[in-house]
């Protein structure tokens, strides 16, 4: 016994279903990308900081006090400059024997044209490195 199959038409069901799929994918992406930069970009800013707030971590007293206060100031100046435009900003240093590490809290918007929605995303860059003195 012989079974003969037809061959499928090219365009058939599956096949939409996939462009579909794929447009869906495309749009999706389209419109979440600027979040991701804007997060990509906050990084890089953060990274930019780190050997600064290392240096105050090996420092004590006045002169780290001093390094700390400039990087209160500039860190979210910078921020600002790279996109970031959300009124409650909080940028979270923290300093120990272990590591150094710089974060940033803030939420980024996604508008699909589209469907008419936004969508916010809470995001937290964070920059981390090893605290410990360099012995050459």
């Amino acid at each position: 016994m012989v079974v003969k199959y037809k061959k499928p038409r090219s365009i058939n069901s599956v096949s939409i279903g996939l462009l579909f799929l794929l447009g869906l994918a495309v749009y999706a992406i389209a419109f979440t990308w600027p979040v991701y930069t804007l997060s990509s970009r906050a990084k890089g800013v953060l990274l930019d900081a780190l050997p600064m707030l290392y240096r105050a971590n090996l420092r004590t007293g006045a002169v780290a006090d001093t390094m700390m206060a400039d990087l209160k100031k500039s860190v979210p100046l910078a921020l600002r400059k790279a996109g970031v435009k959300d009124p409650k900003l909080e940028v979270v240093f923290s300093r120990s024997k272990q590591e150094v590490s710089i974060e940033a809290h803030f939420v980024a918007t996604a508008f699909f044209p589209v469907l008419d929605k936004t969508l916010d995303f809470h995001l937290e860059p964070r920059a981390v490195t090893d605290a410990a003195r360099i012995k050459w």
